[in-house]
């Protein structure tokens, strides 16, 4: 009987560091993805600091971005999950948008005025279609959107304005479909866009210049009454 006694509580001691480690491991693991989601991001960012923009002729935007930043990574098809069921604050951009990198710190000082957890953030750089100046009235496709930003389009319908590409002279041409620009930062809440910002400030008429203090603060302050809507 107390043979039987001591086997069952060796089964059991076992079992209990099975249990242990197993949740030790999913604890850790699930927090090297976050710190990963918020390192990535800046990486990306603060690679290019300085580089020279292969469109323009002028340097990118230096940008300084905490290593505990709320950024979440999410494809085109997972933000879709969460404008459609779920709610929270979203950032279309990528890095190498000078206009992106001037919203990035305000954005990311909101956030943590709000004490926001979680920002999740869209890469649109290879996702979008594009269209040129081919000599007509009409500019032409070059390059077709993935199925996911055809999508998001359609989540954001009328918000959206015409896209319009300019020659050489700088005459517009209308493409004659809507854009998503980056940087476009909006807040979700039970599948319906409740609050929205594109572009910076009004003021800004260098994008590779960077914010002014009283320019920042202006964008911070929008974000934030984003953030306050959800």
């Amino acid at each position: 009987m107390e043979k039987s006694n001591k086997i069952f509580l060796i089964i059991i001691l076992v079992c209990t560091l099975c249990v242990a480690g197993i949740c030790g491991y999913a604890i850790m693991n699930h927090e090297e993805i976050v710190v990963s989601d918020a390192i990535k991001f800046k990486n990306e960012y603060e690679t290019i600091n300085g580089a020279k923009s292969e469109i323009e002729d002028k340097n990118y935007p230096i940008v300084s971005i905490s290593e505990s930043n709320p950024i979440v990574y999410k494809t085109g098809k997972e933000i879709l999950d969460v404008l459609k069921n779920g709610e929270g604050l979203v950032y279309f951009g990528y890095s190498s948008s000078a206009l992106c990198r001037n919203a990035i710190e305000p954005l990311l000082n909101a956030g943590k005025e709000n004490k926001v957890d979680v920002i999740y953030y869209v890469d649109i750089l290879d996702i979008r279609d594009e269209y040129k100046f081919s000599g007509s009235i009409r500019p032409e496709k070059i390059k077709n959107g993935t199925d996911a930003y055809y999508e998001i389009l359609k989540f954001f319908g009328s918000k959206l304005d015409k896209y319009y590409i300019k020659d050489e002279p700088g005459n517009q041409y209308d493409t004659g479909v809507k854009r998503l620009l980056a940087p476009t930062v909006i807040s979700v809440k039970n599948g319906k866009i409740v609050g929205m910002h594109v572009n910076t400030v009004e003021t800004q008429k260098d994008e590779f210049v960077k914010l002014n203090s009283k320019e920042a603060k202006e964008l911070q302050d929008r974000y934030s009454e984003i953030i306050k809507k959800l």
